[in-house]
């Protein structure tokens, strides 16, 4: 299937498909209730991905789309609206699961679990009267992004729960080969660098290292499942547990990549599959997001510069980078740029998974061809964006430090304006 890098977002959508969201707006205002929730799938509908399917027959429409590993189906008929995904199966009933899914009830806004067939499944029904498009959105991305998120949980938690129709994309063998390669090189040799470190003198250093581990994981294998349940706790606990010290965190931290580096090759593999979604997770951020996140980090990095401890230095520019790829939706142009700085930075692995590198020569950013690119990629936003141009005579690139620093400036002057 090959090997793609950066997660899903719905973000930031083309006028297209902003033309189909009025029509379907319009059309259930004038109480074309069917003919609505068509444009409403085509507006889900991503044209370079077959993600929503659906078909009108006999006055009913049924559909479905994929959510990561989940498929959800519905159907309305003009009167209800109706979609339902299967979370997991059993053969015998469990007291403890049950009533784990009455407390995940209490949790959701316009869903619930139930049981049908020996199965968990998560549902959505309503009538068509109370479901206008915005409310239908929320319902079905609640329906989608939960149902896609707990059949891992529960799986974990409930060992006597079964796998059911997981809608997923295996890679060959040799391109989970070289994803688990990497995660135990990033991992191991993280744990090293940080070994070698006084956490005294660079708790804040080894704090960018650790998450920026993490992000580069993230974004480079994307992993599934329990690593990405257990990731995504890592970020949150880092940043939200304000009673524990940066070295105390640190060493959460660095247990916590302990634990998912002692994960036997098979579980790492599980976890590595390829997947379609219609539902970003992270919210839609303009560029100003992007710019606090650099303007909050970037004065660290003089003071590794100044100390001798140029691979911090870097790892912070890293880090900007891939905090604002895991924790924003951006528009398409900021998040390819985004994405090509940390290629060049993990040069080593692009060329490894794509067969050929013509991001860097001898390690050298390669100016001609990455400038080009960001050209490219500039243009994708330039019909609503037309102030959006790039001095890249300040880029420099005699280093990757160089490059992605200078980069980093330029973006950060970069015109979002109407």
């Amino acid at each position: 299937m090959g090997i793609t890098f950066g997660r899903f977002t719905d973000a930031f959508k083309p006028k297209a498909k902003i033309d189909k969201w009025n029509e379907c707006d319009r059309l259930y205002n004038e109480k074309s209730y069917i003919q609505s929730y068509i444009s409403f799938l085509d507006y889900l509908k991503d044209d370079s991905v077959n993600n929503v399917f659906y078909k009108l027959e006999n006055g009913m429409l049924t559909f479905q789309f994929l959510q990561g590993s989940k498929e959800i189906r519905g159907f309305s008929d003009g009167q209800k609206v109706s979609a339902m995904a299967i979370v997991a199966g059993y053969e015998k009933t469990n007291v403890a699961v049950f009533r784990r899914l009455m407390e995940l009830n209490y949790t959701l806004y316009y869903t619930r679990f139930a049981i049908k067939d020996n199965k968990i499944v998560l549902k959505f029904d309503s009538s068509v009267l109370d479901c206008s498009p915005n409310k239908l959105y929320y319902a079905l991305k609640e329906l989608a992004t939960r149902a896609d998120k707990q059949d891992d949980i529960l799986l974990t938690e409930f060992k006597s729960l079964i796998n059911a129709e997981a809608k997923t994309e295996a890679y060959t063998g040799e391109e989970s080969a070289v994803m688990l390669k990497y995660y135990r090189k990033w991992i191991s040799e993280t744990l090293q660098r940080v070994s070698a470190l006084n956490r005294e003198q660079v708790s804040g250093g080894i704090s960018y290292i650790y998450l920026n581990l993490l992000y580069r994981i993230d974004y480079f294998l994307m992993p599934q499942g329990s690593i990405l349940n257990e990731m995504e706790k890592m970020s949150w606990n880092y940043f939200n547990n304000k009673d524990l010290q940066t070295i105390q965190k640190i060493g959460l931290l660095e247990d916590d990549f302990k634990k998912l580096l002692e994960f036997d090759d098979d579980k790492v593999r599980s976890n590595f599959y390829g997947t379609k979604s219609t539902f970003g997770i992270v919210q839609p951020t303009n560029k100003e997001g992007v710019n606090d996140v650099i303007t909050n980090n970037i004065q660290n990095v003089k003071w590794y510069l100044d100390n001798n401890y140029p691979d911090i230095a870097l790892v912070i520019l890293e880090y900007i980078i891939g905090y604002s790829l895991f924790s924003y939706g951006l528009n398409v142009s900021i998040r390819k740029i985004l994405g090509l700085l940390l290629q060049v930075i993990n040069s080593d692995y692009v060329s490894e998974v794509n067969g050929k590198n013509e991001l860097t020569v001898n390690d050298v950013p390669n100016r001609d061809y990455l400038v080009n690119e960001i050209t490219k990629y500039l243009s994708l936003d330039k019909d609503e964006y037309p102030e959006i141009n790039m001095d890249f005579t300040k880029i420099k690139s005699d280093t990757k430090y160089d490059f992605i620093k200078t980069t980093l400036d330029e973006i950060f002057n970069l015109n979002y304006k109407n």
